[in-house]
This record gives C-alpha cells, sequence and structure tokens, in this order.
C-alpha cells in the first residue's frame, strides 16, 4: 500500500512539473493574477520578455503596474462586469463560465515605463467552490499588427501620386469641419489647360505637373490646414481661421506666391465658411467664385 501511495504521488509530481514546464514554454506570454489583491502571481518566460522583467520583478508587480494609466480602470470594469454576468447565469450563487471567446485590446506598460498594444484573452480560475479566485490571461504584443493598420488606414486617405489627402479624409473629418464652433475657409483650385498638357506632352507629364503643383500648395499650408486633390487638376485647401480676414489673407498669400513662382496657372476660388454651413455647401461658393474667375489665371510672372 505504501508503495503503490509513493508511486502515485511520484506519478503526480510529476504530472505537476510537466504542466510547469509547459506553462513556462507555452508559446504565448502567460501571467495569473489574484482578483482580490490584484498581486501578478505568474508570468512564464514570454510573458516575462514581452514586459521586460525578471522571475524575481513578479513578485512585487500588482496589475496596476502592468496596465497603462486609463486602461487599468477599464480592465477593472471589464473584469467586475464579467464577474457580474457569470454570477447572474448562476442564479446569483455560483459562476459560470462564459462559453464566449473574451479578446480585449489594450494599453499595457512594461517594467521599464514604454507602452505597447496588446490584445488579451482572460479566463477566471474557480476555487473548489466554485468561486473565481485568479484571472489567467494570455497578451499578445500586437505593436506590428497596429503599424501596419496605421499605415494602411494613412494610405486610404491619401492620394497616391500627390502624397495630399482624399475625399475620404474630408468625409472622415466632415463631422469636426461642421461644428457649430468650426471657423474655416476654404481655397479651390485647378490648372489651367490641363488637359492640353495631358494631350500634348502625355500623362507622365501632366503627373509631373500635378505633383509640382501640389508642392507648391504644400509650401503654403500650416500644420493644420488641409490640402485635398478633389480629383484630375481640382485642388482644395482648407485653412482654420479665427476671423474672415485670415481666409482672405490666404487667398493674398496664394496670389502673390502664384506670381513668385507656381508651377502651372490656375484659377481658385475662396470661400469663409459662414455659421452653420456644411463642406459641401462652402466647396460650392468656392467653386462659383472660381468659375467667375475663369480666364483669369494665375501664373508666375516669370514664366
Amino acid at each position: 500500500m505504501t508503495n503503490d501511495m509513493e508511486a502515485l504521488q511520484a506519478e503526480l509530481a510529476a504530472v505537476r512539473q510537466e504542466l510547469e514546464d509547459l506553462r513556462l514554454q507555452f508559446p504565448d506570454a502567460l501571467l495569473e493574477g489574484d482578483l482580490a489583491t490584484e498581486r501578478v502571481l505568474y508570468m512564464n518566460r514570454l510573458a516575462c520578455q514581452v514586459f521586460r522583467c525578471s522571475a524575481e520583478d513578479v513578485q512585487d508587480l500588482t496589475a496596476k503596474d502592468i496596465f497603462a494609466e486609463g486602461d487599468y480602470e477599464r480592465a477593472q470594469m471589464e473584469t467586475r462586469e464579467r464577474l457580474t454576468r457569470g454570477y447572474a447565469e448562476g442564479g446569483g450563487t455560483r459562476y459560470v463560465r462564459s462559453t464566449q471567446q473574451d479578446l480585449r485590446e489594450f494599453n499595457m506598460r512594461r517594467k521599464d515605463g514604454t507602452i505597447f498594444p496588446a490584445e488579451t484573452q482572460s479566463v477566471f480560475v474557480a476555487d473548489s467552490f466554485g468561486h473565481p479566485r485568479r484571472i489567467r490571461t494570455l497578451v499578445r504584443d500586437i505593436t506590428a499588427r497596429k503599424e501596419l493598420e496605421a499605415r494602411l488606414e494613412e494610405m486610404s486617405v491619401r492620394d497616391p501620386l500627390t502624397g495630399c489627402f482624399n475625399r475620404r479624409y474630408i468625409d472622415k473629418r466632415r463631422a469636426e469641419l461642421e461644428q457649430d464652433g468650426a471657423h474655416w475657409a476654404c481655397l479651390l483650385f485647378d490648372l489651367t489647360g490641363f488637359k492640353a498638357i495631358n494631350d500634348t506632352y502625355g500623362h507622365a507629364e501632366g503627373d509631373r505637373v500635378l505633383v509640382a503643383f501640389a508642392h507648391f500648395l504644400l509650401r503654403l499650408h500650416r500644420s493644420e490646414d488641409i490640402l485635398v486633390r478633389l480629383g484630375g487638376d481640382e485642388f482644395a485647401l482648407f485653412v482654420r481661421t479665427l476671423v474672415e480676414e485670415e481666409g482672405r489673407a490666404v487667398a493674398d498669400r496664394v496670389i502673390e506666391a502664384a506670381q513668385q513662382g507656381s508651377p502651372a496657372a490656375f484659377n481658385f476660388g475662396v470661400a469663409v465658411r459662414m455659421a452653420g454651413e456644411d463642406v459641401s455647401r462652402a466647396l460650392s461658393r468656392a467653386d462659383q467664385m472660381m468659375y467667375e474667375a475663369k480666364g483669369h489665371s494665375l501664373h508666375s510672372k516669370r514664366d
């Protein structure tokens, strides 16, 4: 009997060691925390690498240490909500684990203070009475994925030829631009005789002219202004203004700059946003002014 018990204990110890080795070598960052104290109880090897800490550092960490400010409070709230739902499904006396995959995103903090975006997946570990006591979480550093998403998003709102923003970007900013207190002026441009350039010299030369003109406009705009290629040879510059005179001053600056060194002749119109006016209406007024200026193109005096 004694030998059987010893053999069983040895087998149990071997299984525990195997599980511990598996947990340590798990291919994702794995950590466990105490729900009551919020202390971090365990990090596997990859988790220590992700959070840039040693195994000895783990015992001094709490949830507040590993979540970025703001996200710590959100993690607390979402954990409480999950517990409340689980107990509600168990009639209030026992916790019932959700069958849904619990994937969430947080900004997390490494031991050196740097912040990184993470995807987490957590489960509660219950005691013998079925009450959750610990939380076990997989953490994946998704910095590379977020950077790729940001690059793709940037590409989606940029004109690939000139690097200016496109119409989709204006749609994204429309709510902001159309707020009651938003003050801006819209300058609308189109190139004179652009079709003739394409027909005479080819589309490669036409593209070169468009890029040069975009660079000309970029030199005139401030960091908070928005330069958009609306399509073809038409561009719009949205300039933040506090008073109407600022919009007119920008228009004067365009005229002066055009005389000094515009790469192509162009027409332009300007509309200072009126109270309650939407983007489309302001563009329409600028377009009307530009139409009325046809035949009076601006160009460099050096041409």
